[in-house]
């Protein structure tokens, strides 16, 4: 959202400057480790993300200990948006590279959509076009592991990335 950012600005390129501007003020850029976690599934919800730059994997954990990736994220894309969908986060996200990730906490966030009902539309908008795409590829996931052994190819296989 700021210079050093380009391509998390077109994550947010259907806002305009000033309300990019108005969510940098609430921001906070930090730097994370490989192998770090970001969350847990199930932990209280507190942070959206974007990811600037490195690679986060999105996680399902089942009781079995087999881990579903949901996604490979790459820079300028968002996640944790259960700060605005629910209590929980749904997934696990943990770092797979050294990543720079900028965050917003959730009530900062609540009172950036209340002030702001049209930025609300756009970000709502926004999260019902990822959750789409993000579902239709879990679908195909699915898909492989009903029709036998899936090769790492179809389990890696790259999300449809909204930007």
């Amino acid at each position: 959202m700021t210079s050093e950012a380009p391509q998390a600005k077109l994550v947010f390129s259907y806002l305009k400057p000033e309300e990019i501007e108005f969510l940098n003020n609430y921001a906070m850029t930090e730097q994370y480790k490989a192998g770090t976690v970001i969350y847990q599934k199930g932990q209280p919800a507190s942070r959206a993300y974007l990811l600037l730059e490195g690679e986060v994997a999105l996680r399902v954990p089942s009781k079995s200990g087999l881990d579903l990736l949901v996604e490979h994220a790459g820079p300028g894309t968002m996640f944790g948006a259960s700060v605005l969908l629910g209590e929980n986060y749904m997934v696990t996200a943990q770092c797979l590279t050294d990543c720079k990730i900028m965050s917003i906490g959730k009530t900062p966030l609540e009172q950036i959509v209340e002030a702001n009902p049209r930025m609300g539309l756009v970000i709502e908008k926004y999260l019902a076009e990822f959750y789409y795409h993000r579902s239709i590829d879990l679908m195909y996931k699915l898909e492989a592991l009903i029709r036998g052994v899936p090769s790492e190819e179809e389990l890696e296989r790259q999300p449809v990335v909204i930007a």
